[in-house]
């Protein structure tokens, strides 16, 4: 349970207030509504399957005295044994025996199918050989469905296109061996059937179709197949899930399957639950505005009272017009906002005081590293600019007196703190070129500098007094050839350089850093303009140098 509290007091107030209002109205009535529901459903659905079941035996026995009516017929022309008689031995029988036979057998059919329009063909075989077929015959010589029939007892139903001829389509064929006598065939149009498929059904929902032994379809949805409704139950076919019921027509041994959309049959559940998911939905939006104007009276004068305490300020007391504890809260608070004002408004003068005398500090020891510039080095240049214009022309002292312009240029420009990573190079550049003068190209460098980084704005004069601390120290060892490799990378928010080269060995060859005066500048600058983060420091391998990217203002 004290779990439970903690976790509760987790969540804000008013989430607590509408969760506790929701679970208290819509769970219980959102549990009966789905419990009434599921019930609701379950007994349609059982309902339907019985539905489904009752229409499939209604269509079973349609089917089943559609079907059976051409048996009665078959067994009418079994009746007539004595002209039976006469077609066994017909081809015994002299020329007008067989005429009177032959007119005798047409009359005999037409009276008994010549009012069928779905029959398509009559043949009758007898037992020497002859064949009689009104209007086309069925079979050929040595049929196999009239060997098949032979040796059956009762009527042989086919669904199969006719043996002889240029017709294709299939039929529903029905023969039967009447012994001694012959065997009489009967053909029935496809359409015929299909028919009696779009027939069968309580109205355009229900669908029906007809199988023959083999499981090919005869008529009706090709949506089912033979294994449809076996278990009078759901199936899913081309047209969506269906109740199926299944049913074998005793007299064909075929097989015909009912099926019925689930939808239709369940309508009325759907609208039901449909219904309740309305209320449902109206019942939380009411009880949601219902909570919302709750809790709101709770949590609107604790807002009062967050703000008040954000501001920046102690001027503005709170005013409430309730009665209740969050009224004498919010008194309490003034009276105490009020006291806090004198107070705060001591410490504020304080800390402005304190903030004007650390700025004018930071700007003072500022303004004093940059300008410690070696006097000693602007003399060199100079003499350097005049022996070179004794003895060697004009040329020369025009590119000394131009890199001596940009580098002051660089290092002397007021109101401009910062500047480009390339134009921090290109100032290194002009300042080696100066050195090289007096050492005589003794300083060699190689930049690295990536993509992306050239743009980046930073403190001027960075790298320059770390290199001329470098060259002090090779200097010292007495170097023949001094080379150094800058390297400068962006790192989000930063720029680090990587400074390699004469000496070797920077953490032996370099004194402290305190005690060099160009890295000494440079590391001073930077912890006291941007913080301690940044600096620079002596690795194994060269000195590093942290440098924030300055952000172009808009």
């Amino acid at each position: 349970m004290h779990t439970m509290i903690r976790w509760i007091r987790k969540l804000k107030i008013e989430k607590r207030l509408r969760t506790f209002f929701f679970l208290a109205s819509i769970v219980p009535v959102l549990i009966l509504g789905i419990c009434s529901a599921a019930g609701s459903y379950e007994e349609m659905k059982e309902m339907a399957v019985d539905y489904s079941a009752a229409m499939a035996d209604i269509s079973l026995g349609n089917m089943e005295q559609h079907f059976s009516k051409y048996l009665s017929q078959i067994e009418a022309v079994e009746e007539s044994s004595a002209l039976l008689q006469r077609i066994s031995s017909y081809n015994s029988a002299d020329w007008d025996e067989k005429k009177q036979t032959e007119n005798d057998m047409r009359l005999l059919v037409n009276s008994i199918f010549g009012q069928n329009q779905e029959v398509d063909t009559v043949e009758i075989s007898s037992a020497d050989g002859a064949k009689f077929y009104y209007p086309s015959p069925i079979t050929k010589k040595g049929s196999p469905l009239l060997a098949e029939t032979e040796v059956l007892d009762g009527p042989l139903w086919s669904f199969i296109p006719k043996e002889t001829g240029a017709d294709k389509e299939n039929y529903i064929v029905i023969s039967k061996a009447m012994k001694p006598y012959g065997t009489i065939v009967l053909a029935l149009k496809k359409d015929y059937a299909e028919t009696l498929c779009e027939n069968a059904g309580a109205g355009k929902q229900w669908k029906t179709a007809i199988f023959d032994g083999s499981g090919a379809l005869v008529a009706g949805e090709d949506a089912f197949d033979r294994a449809s409704g076996a278990d009078g139950a759901v199936a899913f076919t081309e047209q969506g899930k269906m109740f199926t019921s299944g049913h074998v027509i005793s007299s064909m041994q075929w097989k015909i399957v009912n099926g019925v959309p689930y939808s239709y049959l369940l309508d009325g559940v759907y609208q039901q639950i449909g219904v309740l998911f309305a209320l449902l939905a109206a019942g939380i939006l009411v009880v949601f505005y219902l909570s919302k104007i709750m809790t709101a009276s709770i949590t609107e004068p604790l807002g009062k009272l967050t703000k008040a305490m954000e501001r920046d300020g102690w001027k503005e007391l709170l005013t409430d017009e309730g009665r209740d504890e969050y009224h004498e809260l919010i008194q309490g608070f003034n009276q105490m906002n009020e006291r806090l004002g004198h107070m705060g408004n001591e410490v504020l003068q304080m800390e402005l005081k304190e903030s004007r005398l650390e700025r004018i500090k930071k700007e003072t020891e500022l303004s004093a590293l940059q300008k410690q510039i070696n006097p000693h080095f602007l003399y060199n240049t100079l003499e350097t600019i005049y022996w070179n214009g004794q003895y060697e022309g004009a040329e020369e002292i025009s590119d000394v007196v131009i890199a001596v312009g940009n580098y002051f240029r660089t290092i002397i420009s007021k109101g401009q703190e910062y500047t480009t990573v390339g134009q921090e190079a290109k100032s290194v550049e002009n300042y080696l070129f100066l050195q090289n003068l007096r050492f005589g190209g003794r300083i060699r460098i190689w930049w690295d500098i990536r993509e992306g980084t050239e743009d980046c704005r930073v403190m001027k004069l960075i790298l320059q007094p770390v290199m001329e601390d470098m060259i002090n120290e090779a200097l010292e060892e007495k170097a023949k050839e001094i080379q150094f490799c800058v390297e400068g990378k962006r790192e989000g928010s930063q720029v680090r350089f990587f400074i390699s080269g004469v000496p070797r060995n920077p953490t032996e060859g370099f004194r402290k850093i305190q005690e060099l005066s160009g890295c000494g500048n440079v590391n001073q600058r930077l912890k006291l303009y941007f913080g301690q983060h940044y600096g620079v420091t002596i690795e194994e391998n060269g000195i590093c140098i942290l440098v924030p990217v300055k952000e172009e203002e808009t």
